[in-house]
């Protein structure tokens, strides 16, 4: 028979006062605050101990320059840069709804010593695009753009192999890039703190006041919060959802499992339920929630327990029943071997038929203690 959900204790979720995309005001910090900060950080403190063990002393003249420079003198060395990718200029810089000189940023070069020339590090797109906007007379007062300056950061070497490596620096391991949480971060916060009525920002902000109503909170994946803090995520594709179908998600969690972080399964589950049900034109009630969430609770004890013992189930079902020891896994199962639970355990919600055939007998494959459950049912 169904496991029946038993309610557990609800407590104060910590995510109310500690959310970081909570604020409605903006909060500054001086740069020395940030150097005490980093002061205090253990492996920053060996790392300087270090640079005094060995007796490095650093030349300060070897810092870049900022120079405002014709763009008719930069050079792109192929051998070094990536190929121009034609597309990203046209459809990411110069897009009509997201062009904004304001946003354009500095070219990065080495210059070669004694000679106007500087070649170009990284920013080549920037840099090409602006100039081929001057050529096409889009900017006022603006004929030639070889004539045309811009802001660029350089260092002055012979050295081209310096230069190779600094495109590899730039663009990979030397750039701290932006996670998909800062990026629904800065969205959220123009329209909090700075009122923006940008329409992604408003989305963003929509789809996170959702989450909040029910304390769900995302949370980027190196914060002191992801993994262990109830009612917390990482999975930032749940922005991409439905907002009923988010909303829905939301309410499953606080209503059955406030007490655990927010396994990435949830979203898949609940998006393949409500896209199925839809297809089959049959509704989807809180009281079918609450039973599938007693079978998540009284046989997995939360959804991370059932998401670990749906994939040992899908590869095994796919070695034995297909012949792969590589079977790809399928996130649509999550959902599916649930609803099939469902109906050998007792339930009598009608499932949609698709569903129930997609994963036909990985049933078989399902841990040994969870067979016997429902072959007790039977």
């Amino acid at each position: 028979m169904l496991p029946v959900y038993q309610h557990v204790v609800r407590k104060p979720n910590i995510m109310r006062t500690r959310n970081p995309l909570k604020q409605t005001t903006s909060k500054v910090v001086s740069l020395a605050d940030r150097v005490k900060e980093l002061n205090t950080y253990k492996d920053w403190q060996r790392l300087i101990a270090e640079y005094r063990k060995q007796g490095i002393i650093l030349n300060p003249k070897l810092r870049p320059l900022v120079r405002m420079v014709k763009l008719g003198v930069i050079l792109i060395d192929e051998d070094i840069q990536r190929a121009l990718d034609a597309k990203h200029c046209t459809k990411k810089i110069a897009a009509i709804q997201c062009f904004d000189p304001r946003l354009l940023q500095v070219v990065y070069c080495v210059k070669t010593p004694g000679k106007d020339e500087y070649h170009a590090v990284d920013g080549q797109h920037t840099a090409t695009t602006l100039a081929a906007m001057i050529d096409a007379g889009l900017f006022d007062g603006e004929t030639d753009w070889r004539d045309v300056e811009v802001a660029v950061l350089y260092i002055e070497t012979t050295n081209k192999a310096f230069a190779r490596k600094a495109f590899s620096l730039i663009n990979g391991k030397g750039k701290k890039k932006i996670s998909a949480w800062y990026d629904h971060r800065t969205k959220v916060l123009s329209v909090r703190i700075d009122a923006s009525t940008d329409a992604e920002d408003i989305e963003a902000e929509h789809k996170q006041s959702i989450c909040e109503k029910y304390d769900c909170y995302p949370v980027d994946e190196d914060s002191v919060h992801a993994g262990t803090t109830a009612g917390t995520f990482t999975h930032m594709q749940a922005f991409n959802l439905p907002d009923s179908t988010l909303e829905m998600a939301c309410w499953f969690h606080n209503e059955f499992f406030h007490y655990d972080p927010i396994d990435g399964s949830l979203w898949f589950m609940i998006d393949d339920i409500a896209k199925g049900f839809d297809a089959a034109e049959i509704d989807i009630t809180e009281e079918f929630l609450g039973e599938l969430a007693g079978i998540l609770q009284g046989c997995f004890a939360g959804l991370y327990e059932f998401h670990a013992a749906v994939h040992s189930a899908h590869q095994r079902w796919g070695e034995n029943y297909y012949g792969y020891k590589k079977f790809p896994w399928q996130d649509d199962a999550i959902a599916c071997v649930l609803l099939l639970l469902y109906e050998k355990l007792g339930g009598k919600q009608r499932i949609p038929k698709h569903m129930k055939d997609r994963f036909e007998k990985i049933l078989d494959f399902v841990d040994d203690d969870i067979k016997n459950l429902y072959q007790e049912a039977a």
